[in-house]
């Protein structure tokens, strides 16, 4: 075997030149190396000024010359591919084309960093880490009057050098100020803000970016502050110490917001005063409000705002979008209105609002689809409270110390309501007038989601001594259905109830005043149907009430009418009255000179007076008084009169055939009267001296009261039976029968009287007649009496002894026995009066009663004209001066 030599001379030679050759290699790269960065920095010291230049170009072509572009300084590298310039100024032409906006602009520096250079080369999406302008200054001299085709372009359609897109990473506007002199730089700015930090994070602008519904405006978060921003517009200056957004954190918070109205007044623009500390938004999803047009917040939180708005003149037109014409949807977890106030000018209310809190719960609104039945007004819950506030309605003042309402508790309350009627000639003309005063207003119970179905629906309302002056309007109004009917279709209350009220009623002839009134009304319902239900009264089940003193001017202004009490219980179907009082306004003399003839002064007093069985549907419905039985407790009735006036020239009223007349239905089946009193006083024309006389211990009772055809008829009509003492002597027992639909007005009234003195009726003869009875007693005087509405004619059976007249005088102010009325009475007694009945052979002479009507004297006059001309004749005056002496009224000068 040969052996191959260690150290050969061909590897030993071969050695050397391969270390050569890497020795060489590394020369070459590090010559390259060198020679590529002294290409890179030649290139880059030639390309700084090369990009500005065509930066600048750019402008100018882009711009058609109008905009000039001036960069103070550009420097770029390419290891950290990044670009700052400083010193930026674009400036326009002296004139600029109206498709483009004129503005001045200075930036101090713009850093753009992490270029993709590759992806820019082949026009593709260029990712950038990150571009920030800092300490800009913009000032816009003129907006752009026509758009261009590209105008409504999306933005990553108008990228320069045809590029795919844009990515990124931090966008940053940095100590930017803005303004807008569309006068000139000489002229107050019309919008301006001192500083505005702009930042967006991951923005890509691409087809994909824009198509992206997680982003906003391309990018995934948007955050800006702004401080001390103004502008104008419609009319307006608006003005902003501090505006933050975060789309990321999802909230927008605006401090010290102030709009003010500029110029004068416009009848045809609205106004608004508006002062706003603060409002904070949060959750506020702003892609969807962009993608989707939904609007989705958490809360919405507004402070203290402070408005004062001016509505246009009614009648102008305009055209206004709401904000369903740019949402399909809006959801807010929670809405708070914290201490506002509120005024509007302009409106037919003109309210004004101080304490305004409003709290919203879960509010949803869809501009697509139906409302939610199960929220209300939009809101699962709303709270709202107003403190002092005022508002004008319908020409009245309405003011109120706060309210609260409350939809979870369904409560609302009122407190301190005043309502002022409208000033004298102010107001529609005969309208109604109302004047309140209300401490507190109670609704419990209120179903509010059946509220905005325009159905009322509560459990209980409580109205706290209300102080009510109450005038109707002049020509009545619709049923209280109908008008409500505007605004509700129904109503449903469970109860209500008035404590301790004050009601007075104006514009009425026998307008009420009502002192502590307490009602409560039952399962009140409002609508047609309950309208027309015969089962309720004024729209209730039931009504019970309970007052203090109620009050009202009777034949004003003469008398005046009032109660200490009334109760009333529909239910039990009971009207009771305590200690009713009629009582004149002036004496008798007073009466006679205000009315210009003989009025009597009529004072009437009832402990109680009690209607059972009272029909309260027809009386609320029609006026009708139907009921089963009326008791008038003790009453006292006095009559004062003064015969010095010529004789009332009116046709009475109190007469059986007016019954036809009476415009409702009256149907009493019995009237008690029990121990009554009548009081009588008369000043005649021949003496001063006042004569009276008295019936006592009057009870009665009095059947079939009624103008109904059903029940009043020839064979049932009114019938009475009564018995009382005149002069609380003389026991007189009567009866009538009346049918009170007969238009001759026919009835007859017969009874007894006896025994008493004839004595007892010297209180008014002697003063009023000049006529004394000097004796005699009555032993029993029957009668028996037909009337009608021409007369009453009818026999009396007249038993007494030893009667005796006595003719006075009266002169120097004392009634006197002169000597000729001594004679003249000798004569009478002798030739004229039987001094006793049956005569002294046993014979009963009768006498005739007979009078004629007069239709100016009530019924009950006739009946005493009856039996006074009856008693007449059955004493033996003739019958035909009987009848005159009973006819006879005093007529005389009306007093000085």
């Amino acid at each position: 075997m040969s052996e191959t030599p260690t150290n050969s001379p061909t590897s030993s030679a071969s050695f050397p030149a391969s270390a050569r050759t890497r020795k060489h290699w590394r020369w070459w790269l590090l010559g390259g190396a060198m020679a590529l960065l002294v290409l890179t920095l030649v290139a880059q010291r030639l390309l700084d000024p090369w990009l500005r230049r065509q930066l600048e170009k750019q402008v100018t072509t882009q711009t058609h010359g109008q905009y000039r572009l001036q960069v103070g300084e550009l420097h770029t590298s390419l290891w950290q591919r990044a670009i700052r310039l400083s010193g930026l100024r674009l400036r326009p032409a002296a004139t600029v084309a109206d498709t483009l906006p004129r503005v001045r602009a200075d930036v101090r520096q713009i850093d753009i960093t992490g270029i993709g250079l590759l992806a820019l080369l082949r026009k593709g999406v260029v990712p950038i880490d990150s571009v920030v302008l800092d300490s800009a200054r913009i000032e816009v001299l003129a907006l752009a009057q026509k758009p261009t085709r590209n105008a409504g372009k999306p933005l990553h359609e108008q990228l320069p050098l045809k590029l795919k897109g844009l990515d990124i990473g931090y966008f940053g506007l940095l100590h930017t100020q803005a303004s807008y002199h569309p006068g000139g730089t000489s002229a107050p700015p019309t919008a301006q803000f001192r500083r505005a930090d702009l930042s967006a994070q991951n923005l890509l602008i691409s087809p994909a970016g824009a198509a992206d519904s997680q982003r906003l405006g391309y990018a995934i978060g948007w955050d800006l502050q702004l401080q001390h921003a103004q502008g104008q517009a419609a009319g307006h200056q608006l003005a902003v110490a501090g505006l933050s957004i975060s789309t990321a954190d999802q909230r927008i918070q605006l401090d010290s917001g102030r709009v003010q109205p500029l110029g004068p007044a416009q009848a045809d623009q609205p106004r608004i005063d508006l002062t706003l500390p603060r409002l904070r938004l949060v959750g506020l999803r702003a892609a969807a409000l962009q993608h989707q047009h939904r609007f989705r917040a958490d809360s919405l939180l507004i402070e203290q705002p402070r408005v004062v708005a001016s509505l246009p003149a009614p009648g102008s037109t305009g055209k206004s979008k709401s904000a369903t014409d740019y949402l399909r949807s809006l959801d807010l977890a929670h809405l708070a209105v914290r201490g506002g106030d509120v005024q509007v000018r302009g409106a037919a209310a003109n309210p004004i609002i101080h304490g305004l809190e409003v709290a919203g719960t879960a509010i949803h609104l869809d501009s697509v689809n139906a409302p939610d039945a199960r929220r209300i007004f939009f809101a699962k819950a709303w709270e709202v409270a107003l403190g002092r506030s005022q508002a004008m309605v319908a020409a009245h003042a309405l003011a109120l110390d706060s309210l609260h309402l409350s939809t979870s508790k369904g409560t609302f309350t009122l407190q301190s309501v005043r309502i002022r009627p409208p000033a004298p000639g102010q107001g529609q003309p005969g309208g109604v007038r109302i004047d309140l005063t209300l401490p507190s207003l109670t609704l419990a119970g209120l179903d509010a989601r059946a509220l905005q179905k325009q159905h009322f629906k509560a459990q209980s309302l409580v109205i706290d001594r209300p102080n009510l002056r109450f005038t109707p309007p002049v020509q009545p109004p619709p049923p209280f259905w109908k008008l409500l009917s505007k605004q509700l279709r129904r109503s449903d209350l469970g109860v209500v109830r008035v404590l301790h009220g004050e009601v007075r009623i104006g514009r009425w002839r026998h307008a009420p005043h009502v002192h502590d009134l307490n009602a409560t009304g039952k399962s009140i319902r409002i609508d047609s149907v309950a309208n027309n239900d015969p089962g309720r009264i004024a729209y209730a089940r039931a009504w019970l009430l309970n007052t203090g003193q109620l009050v009202a001017p009777f034949d004003p202004p003469f008398y005046r009418a009032s109660s200490e009490q009334v109760h009333l219980d529909t239910d039990a179907h009971l009207l009771r009255f305590s200690d009713l009082l009629l009582k004149p306004r002036f004496s008798p003399v007073g009466m006679n000179l205000h009315k210009g003839y003989q009025a009597p002064a009529v004072t009437i007093k009832v402990p109680r007076l009690t209607l059972a069985g009272l029909d309260f549907k027809g009386l609320v419905d029609h006026g009708n008084f139907r009921l089963k039985r009326v008791t008038v407790q003790s009453p006292v009735v006095t009559i004062a009169s003064d015969g010095r006036g010529p004789i009332n020239p009116n046709r009475s009223k109190i007469s059986p055939e007016e019954m036809l007349n009476l415009p409702v239905i009256v149907d009493v089946p019995r009237l008690d009267l029990v121990n009554g009193n009548l009081y009588t006083t008369y000043r005649s024309p021949l003496t001063p001296i006042v004569g009276t006389i008295s019936i006592n211990r009057f009870n009665g009772t009095f059947r079939n009261l009624s103008n109904d055809r059903r029940h009043q008829t020839p064979a049932r009509p009114l019938t009475g039976r009564a018995s009382t003492y005149l002069q609380n002597q003389c026991r007189l027992d009567a009866q009538v029968s009346i049918y009170l639909l007969d238009p001759l007005g026919r009835h007859r009234i017969w009874g007894a009287f006896g025994p008493g003195p004839f004595a007892m009726l010297n209180s008014m003869t002697v003063p009023t007649k000049l006529v004394k009875f000097k004796s005699g007693d009555v032993r029993r005087i029957r009668f028996d009496m037909h009337a009608d509405r021409k007369g009453a004619n009818g026999t009396m059976w007249a038993e007494y002894t030893n009667l005796q007249l006595q003719l006075l005088g009266y002169k120097d102010e004392e009634i006197k026995k002169p000597l000729l009325k001594r004679v003249i009475s000798k004569a009478v007694n002798v030739i004229v009066i039987r001094d006793q009945n049956p005569r002294k052979r046993g014979k009963l002479v009768t006498g005739e009663m007979k009078s004629t009507r007069e239709p100016r004297f009530s019924v009950f006059a006739l009946w005493r004209q009856g039996v006074i001309s009856g008693l007449f004749n059955n004493v033996g005056v003739p019958q035909k001066l009987a009848q005159k002496l009973s006819e006879a009224q005093d007529t005389a000068p009306l007093p000085k």
